[in-house]
């Protein structure tokens, strides 16, 4: 596999150029069978490519920063309050069962934030997750109505809202129901209409909703426990909180337009990059947005940068980094590769400073 490096004369920009083709080289032979990585770096004086640019792939969580910006976009535009409990704009049915019975509902914000109280369908427990099931059952097609059925019947609130961080998909399909009662319009047309005509990102759609602008819809492999499941029907589970499919490329215009301040204004950029919950040590959570600390992995790393975006259980990550002003995605094909994607990013992020 061939890179492709910015043409440069510099011998610090071309040294930390060969730095990046190593460590894509590392990360393709330590992925066995695997297809090549998907990995593209842009910045001042970078421009790095690593693998297909071209071949879209299924984005997973990364789709969060797409359904956050919507949210914000309809606050700004006065249609949608932040401080909006859910069940003045969602039916009973819609909310049933989903957050603890002896408290006010969440708000919008709640929802951003992962502090609306409801159990997560995809992770779910030990036993019961939709997860499982996309392994049992590829062949499924999950509806966002049966989404939430699933999480009221298998799962339980884990607290009062703003009480507890939890991270939650079941919380991203309510805000996908919320785009569509307040626009009136399919979750997947108002992505198109909104950020992905308006950027012309040609290969990013919603696999068995939309189709791209340009080229097939053909996705890169996609693996969970060594099932390729790429043309799976069950993806649909992903909908509003993961089921946009786009390229490297694509990823990277919407990333330099978000942090541009093109898609939502200062005051939000702010809100969605400044972080209230912890995913876990190194990641933390703002609003549709991740924050990695790279000392929460290893306080070997104290003083890194600390990257903005989000990563996708499928082995995807969409950050970037405020202090080099550079955006880095990647594709590493599988859900057991999410480790290595980690570790890639912090050689990449130490490799720039």
């Amino acid at each position: 596999m061939t890179s492709t490096l910015i043409a440069t004369t510099d011998p610090a920009t071309a040294r930390l150029q060969r730095q990046l083709d190593r460590i894509a080289e590392r990360r393709q032979r330590k992925g066995g069978r695997l297809p090549a990585p998907q990995l593209a770096l842009c910045g001042p004086q970078v421009d790095f490519a690593y693998g297909d640019q071209d071949q879209a792939f299924l984005a997973a969580s990364i789709t969060k920063l797409f359904t956050g910006v919507i949210v914000l976009q309809l606050v700004e535009s006065g249609r949608l309050a932040l401080d909006t409990p859910v069940d003045r704009l969602l039916p009973a049915e819609s909310t049933a069962g989903l957050f603890h019975p002896a408290a006010p509902a969440p708000t919008i914000l709640d929802l951003l934030q992962h502090y609306s109280g409801a159990a997560d369908y995809f992770e779910g427990t030990r036993r019961v997750s939709v997860a499982a099931e996309l392994l049992r059952d590829p062949e499924r097609t999950w509806t966002p109505a049966q989404l939430l059925d699933f999480s009221r019947t298998y799962q339980h609130p884990i607290g009062r809202p703003g009480e507890r961080f939890r991270y939650s998909d079941t919380g991203f399909v309510l805000l996908g129901l919320i785009i569509e009662v307040v626009t009136g319009r399919a979750f997947h047309e108002v992505m198109h209409e909104r950020i992905i005509e308006p950027l012309e990102l040609t290969r990013t759609f919603l696999p068995r909703l939309t189709e791209p602008a340009e080229g097939d819809t053909t996705l890169a492999p996609l693996y969970m426990r060594g099932q390729e499941l790429s043309t799976a029907p069950a993806l649909s589970c992903a909908w509003a909180g993961g089921g946009i499919a786009s390229t490297t490329t694509d990823l990277m215009t919407f990333s330099e337009a978000l942090h541009g301040g093109r898609l939502v204004s200062a005051e939000h950029l702010e809100l969605m990059a400044t972080p209230r919950g912890r995913v876990r040590g190194g990641i933390h959570y703002g609003a549709a947005m991740m924050e990695l600390r790279f000392e929460g992995f290893s306080p070997l790393l104290r003083g890194q940068s600390r990257p903005l975006g989000h990563l996708g259980s499928t082995g995807t990550s969409l950050f970037y980094d405020p202090a080099s002003r550079t955006h880095l995605v990647m594709n590493f094909h599988a859900r057991e590769e999410m480790p290595r994607l980690i570790r890639t990013a912090i050689a990449v992020h130490m490799a720039l400073r």
